[in-house]
């Protein structure tokens, strides 16, 4: 396969993130792996403190613009709370096969804020779709074919430029074409005007021809399963002295001087930090020791057994003082 300029960034893209992420693990590691690196909170930065709330992205292919976010964030600074769809304000770190929220704090005006998930609910939502899917050959003569300079909106090039970036999401950085279940579709989230868009029931175009590839373009109406959350606000305090105090409580989860672990507990948390190779791997089933050591950081109350997963999971960010250091732990769970 001939790889298009916008392929090339998918999977020089791909590579950076590959190359960059601590503890990745290969295909013959082992069922448990600890990882461990000392976190310094000598001053609380990125990412507990967000400095500017607007740069975080909406879960969508399509970003929530910088006005509605400001909106939102106007509305939680002047009520104290604020309920979005799909902005996940607060971090959120993966825990197994969900996720949680982690510590946010939130400058505003010179002081300090926490900002925390007061609800959050799954709601259900018909919206429309838009997709390319990728065609081998030539489309036929009378088609009507998309190509750059897309005559389109300004909303509905960035649905469509989504949609091309899309084909190529989940690729895994190999070269060949990606396989997918499913078609990657562009959603029709509330900060896009479905009314107003030409894609969406009927794209005036049946194919779009891009860096030489044919792609055919799909509208579809569906049901999803959206998030949404309310979040509530509390002012901490204008010293940057005490918010980082209150900061380092809010994210140091436990001391494990007073979690009473065996020697052989430790034994694990130890390999876990050390220089070399800073992680802890084992087969399955875990060992008591393993659990032990997992109970203490707060994760195995959330751990299944192996077979239940489908595929990789990462407990991600537990945060507790050990030995004379605060450490973030990482367990990966590979079936």
């Amino acid at each position: 396969m001939r790889c298009s300029r916008r392929r090339a960034l998918q999977l020089l893209g791909t590579a950076g993130a590959t190359a960059a992420t601590a503890g990745c693990l290969g295909p013959d590691t082992d069922a448990y792996a600890l990882i461990a690196d000392e976190l310094d909170l000598s001053s609380i930065g990125r990412p507990y403190l967000r400095p500017d709330p607007a740069t975080v992205d909406a879960t969508t292919r399509v970003d929530f613009t910088a006005g509605s976010k400001e909106a939102s964030l106007s509305e939680l600074f002047e009520t104290g709370s604020v309920t979005v769809e799909q902005w996940p304000l607060v971090g959120r770190d993966p825990w197994g096969t969900e996720t949680r929220p982690r510590p946010t704090f939130l400058r505003r005006e010179g002081a300090f804020y926490e900002v925390r998930v007061a609800d959050e609910r799954r709601l259900e939502r018909e919206r429309w779709h838009f997709a390319v899917e990728r065609v081998d050959g030539t489309p036929p003569e009378d088609a009507a074919v998309a190509r750059p300079p897309f005559d389109l909106s300004d909303q509905d090039e960035r649905v469509l430029n989504a949609a091309l970036d899309a084909v190529y999401a989940g690729n895994d950085g190999f070269l060949g074409d990606p396989e997918f279940d499913e078609l990657q579709t562009v959603e029709f989230h509330r900060g896009l005007d479905a009314e107003a868009s030409a894609l969406v029931p009927s794209p005036p175009f049946a194919f779009v021809e891009y860096e030489d590839e044919y792609f055919r373009a799909v509208a579809e109406r569906r049901t999803v399963e959206v998030p949404e959350w309310t979040y509530a606000i509390a002012e901490i305090s204008a010293s940057r002295e005490e918010f980082e105090a209150y900061a380092r409580d809010a994210i140091v989860e436990r001391d494990l001087a007073s979690a009473g672990l065996s020697a052989s507990a430790r034994g694990v948390l130890d390999d876990a930090i050390a220089e070399e190779p800073r992680r802890y791997e084992e087969g399955d089933p875990p060992s008591d020791d393993l659990i032990d050591a997992l109970g203490a950081l707060g994760i195995a109350g959330d751990l299944r057994p192996l077979d239940v997963y489908e595929g990789r999971v990462d407990f991600r960010n537990a945060v507790v003082e050990y030995r004379d250091g605060v450490y973030r732990f990482d367990l990966v769970v590979t079936p």
